[in-house]
């Protein structure tokens, strides 16, 4: 028990919370509707930084992330009257964890569960803790806790099952 808890990659989590908050309060300081959009594209761009080095063709986690962000904003603010603001964070959830995890299915096992941690990080983020930085933070820290999970099973022949070396038969 104690040696998973040691095992487990605290910098990866850490890295991937601040990328998470930091894009969207970024995000949150740019005037007007543009908001939205720019909180979406840094927090792509910051995530794959993270990325880096654990999953191939991480430019794919920025326009897939963006991608995901820009349906949400055109559900969110053209096709769902304002009264149903409890659902931003799930329409934004569901959005960008499916966009991602199309990047994701290819590289790990078991990447479905990144869609109902995005949809819980975001619900909760925006309903539960609103504000510029406990926002992408809880966010971040919900799929963050996944995604260290999911690295720890990647699919043959990815970069995370190059990386983790040699397999002991």
């Amino acid at each position: 028990m104690i040696s998973g808890i040691l095992s487990f990659d605290w910098a990866l989590a850490f890295f991937w919370i601040m990328a998470t908050t930091l894009g969207w309060f970024l995000g949150a300081l740019i005037p007007g509707g543009l908001s939205f959009a720019v909180a979406g594209l840094l927090i792509g761009v910051f995530q794959s930084l993270v990325l880096q080095g654990r999953i191939g063709g991480t430019w794919r986690w920025m326009v897939s992330t963006f991608s995901g962000w820009t349906l949400a904003y055109l559900i969110l603010f053209f096709w769902l009257p304002r009264e149903f603001e409890v659902l931003d964070g799930g329409i934004l959830g569901l959005a960008v964890g499916i966009a991602q995890w199309l990047i994701l299915r290819r590289e790990l096992r078991w990447a479905g569960w990144w869609i109902i941690f995005s949809v819980m990080g975001w619900v909760t983020g925006l309903t539960l803790l609103p504000g510029a930085l406990l926002t992408g933070t809880m966010a971040g820290a919900l799929t963050g806790l996944v995604l260290e999970i999911l690295l720890r099973h990647p699919r043959p022949g990815t970069i995370g099952d190059l990386a983790s070396g040699p397999r002991r038969v």
